[in-house]
């Protein structure tokens, strides 16, 4: 493991357990083995892979020097990582509940640690949850208890915190570590851009950019019928969809009804590499979530967008929009509501000032708010907390 300062290591030794190592945690996971003696755990690295079709094996490039291990499943839990909470560690990092087997082993942790008398923290990107079915309400049972009894709560946003002061969570134990993408600016992006520009025809055009995966969650079917209004206010916009998905044919033919599939681009997956360039030859964002079994708890896409300096327009189904002032750098619509969609991109696209002025503050709001020193700011809080309150 690499550290940078010995001397000044805080005693603390965290036992940090997490789904896998996704591109965007990377520069994090550095900082903190940098900050911290910390032994990554990762228990869910194959449905990562299936789902976001990520390649990560025992070894994951981008985790060089830092304390790590892949932990199988065998019969779908990760006894591994529950025998290792049984070692020797001073601080618990993890919890989660988004699959039966996730929250199977938390229940496990939770016992473990509490009885070890070890702090738990607890890590969470949740914030709504509307759907009141018996297996969701017996989930939430579970998440308030181990919220509510978890020695801190790191979560990305107010959002989230508001959520599980709701769910009684004492405010003074939740910390916010804001969600960081690591995308960044590249010099080829530029040459992208005037690449794709020129090959689409879109000299002149004004581009409204999706980028997701393409499933009833991400709301797509809302933003289709926005776009066929604003396209009847405005000739010369374009729709690019980055991302597929079990929806995509339900979408392309929603398109065609509308009339609107020669100005609709499905792109599919693209290469990463092409990503930069497409937030940069847009002129406006829009993520429409919609409020499905849960909601969309945090979406990087939005970051990404803001950080390439982009009005955003998303649904209040998004868990991001406290990073949106409405009518400053985008705008936040009922979710389900394409009325309310084709009105606020209507507003950004027929206005080049008010389009510009808004691309300005989303970089500003990113540049200061949302880096991976953001993320380290608000993990040295709950430590602090941490070491205040616990023997």
């Amino acid at each position: 493991m690499v550290v940078t300062d010995h001397n000044n290591l805080p005693k603390n030794r965290i036992l940090f357990i997490h789904h896998t190592a996704m591109w965007y945690r990377k520069p994090f996971f550095q900082l903190l083995g940098q900050s911290y003696p910390v032994e990554f755990l990762f228990t869910n690295v194959e449905g990562y892979n299936q789902t976001y079709d990520t390649q990560f094996s025992q070894k994951i490039a981008g985790m060089e020097g830092l304390n790590y291990r892949v932990v199988p499943k065998r019969f779908g839990v990760a006894w591994g990582a529950i025998r290792r909470v049984l070692g020797d560690y001073d601080v618990f990092v993890g919890g989660s509940w988004d699959t039966p087997s996730d929250l199977f082993e938390t229940v496990f942790y939770f016992v473990i640690v509490k009885l070890r008398s070890k702090p738990f923290i607890l890590w969470r990107e949740d914030w709504d949850w509307k759907v009141h079915s018996l297996k969701r309400r017996m989930v939430k049972l579970f998440a308030g208890f181990f919220s509510r009894h978890a020695d801190a709560v790191l979560v990305p946003g107010t959002k989230h915190r508001d959520f599980f002061s709701k769910m009684g969570v004492s405010a003074e134990k939740i910390f916010i570590m804001p969600n960081v993408s690591n995308i960044a600016l590249k010099d080829q992006d530029y040459l992208l851009k005037d690449q794709i520009i020129r090959e689409n025809k879109l000299e002149g055009k004004k581009v409204v950019l999706f980028v997701g995966r393409l499933i009833d969650l991400k709301g797509v079917q809302y933003l289709l019928p926005a776009f066929a209004k604003l396209k009847k206010k405005m000739n010369n916009v374009e729709l690019f969809i980055l991302g597929d998905g079990e929806c995509r044919e339900e979408l392309e033919t929603i398109s065609r009804k509308l009339k609107i599939d020669s100005e609709v681009h499905f792109m599919g997956n693209i290469d990463n590499e092409l990503l930069g360039a497409y937030y940069m030859l847009s002129n406006l964002f829009v993520l429409p979530s919609i409020t499905t079994y849960y909601a969309d708890a945090c979406p990087l896409v939005v970051n990404e967008a803001m950080y390439f300096g982009k009005p955003v327009v998303t649904s209040d189904a998004v868990g991001t929009t406290f990073m949106i002032e409405d009518g400053v750098n985008g705008y936040v619509v009922e979710e389900r509501n394409a009325e309310a969609l084709f009105q606020a991109m209507y507003r950004i696209l027929s206005d080049d000032h008010r389009e510009k002025k808004m691309g300005k503050v989303s970089k500003m709001i990113i540049d200061q708010g949302f880096t991976y020193q953001n993320m380290m700011e608000g993990f040295n809080q709950a430590m602090e907390y941490i070491k205040r309150n616990t023997k």
